[in-house]
């Protein structure tokens, strides 16, 4: 028998919210293992590709809400799985321009094609999708206000 457990209706929307946010980053890792890339590596590839020219970890990591140095760690291992380059400025050396390598463009041709989380979000009718997006836009504006970052931040997807 499943055992009730009584919740506040806040804290049951949030805890099924992340309860699935959990289930599609893990069937994603699953579907990447075969790539050997992680869900977040297969994020990054994307967001370098869509962001073009003049990318650097400072750009991904406010992109994708993560600390410095965790990006820093999935970068250098990228790098040496030779899906990413990481070159430095000869005007500043401190910054570093991230670029896909060939690898790493065939890679990210090959984790668009992955379906499964694809699938699951297609059992959704296209309005339940658009309601779900117009849901979670509303989440994340009201997240970066309470984190109090810039209008710009989390502008991808």
């Amino acid at each position: 028998m499943v055992q009730q457990i009584k919740a506040d209706k806040d804290y049951t929307l949030l805890t099924t919210l992340l309860q699935v946010s959990d289930l599609l980053f893990k069937i994603r890792e699953r579907e990447l293992l075969p790539q050997n890339l992680s869900a977040t590596a297969a994020e990054i590839l994307f967001l370098v590709d869509a962001m073009g020219e003049n990318v650097t970890p400072a750009k991904i990591t406010r992109m994708l809400l993560r600390e410095p140095h965790s990006v820093s760690g999935i970068l250098m291992r990228m790098e040496t799985h030779g899906f990413i380059k990481r070159t430095k400025n000869m005007e500043r050396k401190n910054y570093i321009r991230i670029t896909l390598t060939a690898k790493g463009e065939k890679a990210l041709k090959q984790v668009m094609k992955l379906e499964r989380t694809t699938d699951i979000l297609a059992r959704l009718s296209a309005e339940q999708q658009r309601q779900l997006k117009t849901t979670l836009t509303a989440l994340k504006e009201a997240g970066k206000k309470e984190l109090r970052l810039s209008p710009k931040a989390l502008l991808w997807p």
